[in-house]
C-alpha cells in the first residue's frame, strides 16, 4: 500500500461517498473504473463521431438543426428525458 495526500475537502467527499465497509482504496478504484468506462467508445461509436466531426469541419450541417439559445434548456431536458443524453 502507498500513502497519498488529499485535501480535507477531498477526504470529506470520499468519506461521504463510500459505505463504512468500503476502504478509501475501494472508493477511489470505483471512481477510476467509472471514468474509464465513460471514456471508452466502441469502434462503431468512434467511427460515427469521427464522421460527424469531419462533416462539421467541412461545413456540412445536413444532420443538424438550428435552435434558439433561449430554447436550449428545454431541448436538453427533452433529450435527457428520452435517454439520448
Amino acid at each position: 500500500m502507498k500513502t497519498i495526500q488529499v485535501s480535507d475537502e477531498v477526504h470529506r467527499i470520499l468519506t461521504n461517498m463510500g459505505s463504512k465497509k468500503q476502504s478509501y482504496n475501494d472508493i477511489i478504484y470505483s471512481l477510476i473504473e467509472k471514468n474509464r468506462v465513460m471514456e471508452e467508445f466502441s469502434e462503431e461509436e468512434a467511427q460515427y463521431y469521427n464522421e460527424c466531426i469531419e462533416k462539421l469541419e467541412n461545413d456540412d450541417y445536413s444532420d443538424t438543426y438550428k435552435i434558439k439559445l433561449e430554447d436550449l434548456d428545454e431541448k436538453l431536458e427533452e433529450l435527457e428525458s428520452k435517454g439520448i443524453i
